[in-house]
């Protein structure tokens, strides 16, 4: 077994789950691919490293992937290999490397720009890479930066009470944090009240506009480049799921965490090949054109 099979097959992560449905090339490719993405975040979240040896192995991985250093066997000399069989476009990985770096010595964003800004560069870019190793062509990378904030955002409602609890990091905008009278003390001691969840509920209502714009933008594909993409259909239903149980339960994210079953998403990843995949049109979220906060969202 490669380094990348061990990798993914040990992250137990919704993206690894949907890669079973990929042609066997692909799926090596793909597994390929996220044990790097998965080595990259690593890196900025595992204990027992300093700062400066952080950036030390995300400079490594930056100088491999641009060719600039010879690989050693094993992972590296798999994603080398990927990069260079494949002729990837290197940027949207360098932006990844570079958003994982930004979390070393986290600052909460101040805006709903800077938090999507920050989006772009650890969701959409995996989103964009990944379109490109399963075979999609340029014209989804719309779809990848749409989905990408969707899915972000609703790791980011998910996760609020552990990334503060073990990094000590806040996601949130300071903008929206303070339009909705929310503070840090509130989070960190998990004051479930009216005003967080307003504030998450705003969030959520957020996450839903990206994900009708990324369901617009796929049914505005080709078919080859729909069946390329299912698997990150399949993501989409999977995390929209978890963002519909958190509306249900009013945002319970102190109390549990929100996931779907492994029969759920042999479900989803059957959906998303039959193409029954059904989200609210861009158009419906008015909600968005009177809020305070009607800034461009998409980060250039």
């Amino acid at each position: 077994m490669t380094d990348s099979d061990t990798i993914t097959r040990n992250a137990k992560s919704n993206l690894a789950f949907t890669l079973v449905d990929l042609p066997e090339e692909k799926r090596i490719h793909m597994a390929q691919f996220y044990a790097f993405c998965r080595i990259v975040d690593d890196v900025v979240d595992e204990p027992g490293m300093s700062p400066e040896e952080r950036h030390a192995a995300l400079d490594r991985w930056a100088a491999l992937i641009t060719r600039q250093i010879a690989p050693e066997p094993g992972l590296e000399q798999e994603v080398y290999t990927l990069v260079t069989d494949l002729q990837l476009d290197t940027a949207p990985m360098l932006e990844l490397i570079d958003g994982c770096r930004s979390d070393i010595q986290h600052t909460q964003p101040e805006t709903r720009e800077d938090l999507l800004a920050y989006a772009y560069k650890v969701a959409a870019c995996v989103g964009i890479t990944s379109a490109s190793v399963m075979g999609a062509g340029p014209e989804a990378k719309a779809y990848a930066i749409a989905l990408g904030n969707a899915l972000q955002l609703v790791n980011i409602l998910r996760d609020v009470a552990e990334d503060c609890r073990k990094h000590g990091r806040f996601y949130l905008p300071k903008a929206d944090m303070e339009l909705f009278g929310v503070t840090h003390e509130d989070i960190r001691q998990q004051r479930y009240n009216y005003r967080v969840r307003q504030l998450l509920a705003y969030e959520a209502a957020l996450a839903e506009k990206y994900f009708g714009e990324a369901e617009e933008c796929y049914q505005a594909l080709s078919v080859e480049d729909r069946n390329a993409l299912i698997p990150a259909q399949a993501m989409s239903l999977i995390y929209h799921t978890v963002l519909e149980k958190m509306q249900a339960d009013e945002y319970r994210v102190f109390e549990r965490r929100y996931s779907v079953n492994n029969f759920h998403k042999l479900w989803f990843l059957l959906r998303a090949r039959l193409g029954s995949v059904e989200f609210p049109s861009v158009a419906e979220w008015g909600f968005f054109k009177n809020s305070p906060d009607n800034r461009k969202d998409t980060p250039s």
